[in-house]
């Protein structure tokens, strides 16, 4: 069947993990702040034992429920587990705060992706397929506008919107479907392989991993045996197995 269009993943596919640091550095800024405006001063080793709690619950709900929890309900689980007094006003403007930060201290593109994107678009149709943390689908799309990619996708579908994660098939489908497109006429680029790789093949979608992401936390399974279609390294070569996969499709 001939492939008319081709799903991305954001987070360690189309843009690294650079400036984590920095993002996570603001983050905790502004958690203490809103810490300490409540009259509380936890010492930094109970705040770095909250955040650990945090990221473990997060990471719980995405890989075993298939949905990603929203920022308010992770800084809310961050101010319960350190029992922080606190309202709606501070977990939201907190939440706000962490959404934002990937503006702030935005990662970048991995390389070629510019040039890959403009010389695929036109050739097939494009859509965005992308589990979300602490920055919410509307941030993710003010940070690919701000890159000047936005404009070749036509199609998006965020986890913290669609209400489920990857592998869950309606991550896939709510972009297929907008793209009136069918599983077996398309291909999926992600990094992990429980996610990205497994839900699209289980949808009967061609599937590329990408592994030259060398800052990707979650890309620990990519070293193994994959189900994938093709395995790249680099974006050119991504650029050469989606011209395999229209060839013999």
């Amino acid at each position: 069947m001939k492939i008319k269009a081709i799903t991305i993943d954001f987070w360690n596919t189309l843009y690294n993990s650079g400036n984590g640091i920095k993002r996570n550095e603001y983050r905790h800024e502004q958690l203490k702040n809103a810490i300490q405006s409540t009259g509380c001063n936890p010492s930094q080793i109970e705040f770095e034992d909250a955040m650990r709690a945090s990221w473990e619950y997060f990471n719980k709900i995405w890989l075993n429920d298939s949905r990603t929890p929203a920022p308010e309900d992770t800084v809310g689980f961050f101010l319960n587990y350190m029992k922080v007094p606190y309202d709606y006003t501070i977990l939201s403007e907190v939440a706000r705060h962490f959404g934002e930060a990937i503006l702030v201290h935005p990662p970048d593109l991995m390389e070629s992706v510019p040039k890959v994107i403009e010389a695929i678009t036109g050739k097939f149709e494009l859509a965005i397929v992308s589990d979300t943390g602490f920055s919410k689908g509307t941030e993710l799309r003010q940070l690919l506008e701000q890159s000047g990619i936005a404009k070749y996708f036509s199609a998006m579908s965020f986890s913290d919107e669609t209400g489920v994660s990857k592998p869950h098939p309606k991550a896939f489908l709510t972009a297929l479907n907008e793209l009136s497109i069918s599983p077996e006429e398309a291909i999926h680029i992600g990094d992990i392989e429980a996610t990205d790789i497994i839900g699209a093949k289980n949808l009967g979608m061609k599937a590329i991993k990408f592994t030259g992401d060398p800052t990707a936390r979650h890309g620990v399974d990519n070293n193994g045996d994959s189900l994938a279609d093709y395995v790249a390294d680099s974006w050119s070569d991504i650029l050469e197995y989606i011209d395999k996969l229209r060839i013999t499709n």
